[in-house]
């Protein structure tokens, strides 16, 4: 609803009452909640959501995903990383060819909240071999970034803005705004 958060959060909360839906189209409605909860940083109500979104359609990977990303947010570590392995479980089930690399940039996500970075860059490389796509150069850069290797985090992120040319970046999370934020100024830094 281009940026009018309080309309679309109850639009979307008037259409999970709406008796003519079908459960898959409840789950949509419960993601999108949850995305937007997500947005702002209402990590638990999101959760919840996604959470909601995953009974009334078990199949619904990116629920799985997005659930996992956030509960690797709030430190959930085990229960991320069983939602994580049940997103990339159901990819076989998904008609998108960007769906499996933007479930496994997620899983690396959760590596690097735990300070595995070699497993972390490990998801990254399996979800290029899937379909090399900007949401997985961003983590990587991510992950240098975390790793304090500021050279390849600069190459990455140079990487990343040139592949997400006509992308809104504004659609990134709370703490992916301030990886972006962090990276941006390391452009700026002069080093060899």
């Amino acid at each position: 609803m281009a940026g009018r958060r309080e309309a679309a959060l109850t639009a979307y909360a008037e259409a999970t009452k709406a008796g003519d839906l079908t459960d898959p189209q409840k789950a949509y409605v419960y993601s999108r909640l949850g995305g937007i909860k997500g947005y702002f940083g209402d990590n638990i109500k999101a959760i919840n959501d996604y959470s909601k979104a995953i009974e009334l359609d078990p199949k619904f990977g990116r629920a799985y995903s997005l659930r996992g990303y956030l509960r690797g947010v709030i430190g959930q570590y085990d229960l991320a990383e069983k939602d994580h392995q049940a997103a990339v479980n159901l990819a076989k089930d998904q008609k998108s060819e960007d769906y499996l690399p933007w479930v496994l940039q997620h899983f690396a996500d959760l590596w690097r909240r735990r300070g595995n970075f070699a497993r972390a860059l490990g998801y990254c490389d399996q979800a290029d071999r899937a379909k090399k796509t900007s949401a997985v150069t961003f983590r990587r850069a991510q992950i240098y970034l975390d790793m304090g290797k500021n050279a390849e985090a600069r190459t990455e992120f140079q990487k990343f803005m040139k592949e997400s040319q006509g992308e809104d970046l504004r659609t990134f999370w709370p703490d992916e705004r301030g990886a972006m934020s962090r990276l941006q100024e390391l452009q700026k830094i002069n080093e060899p």
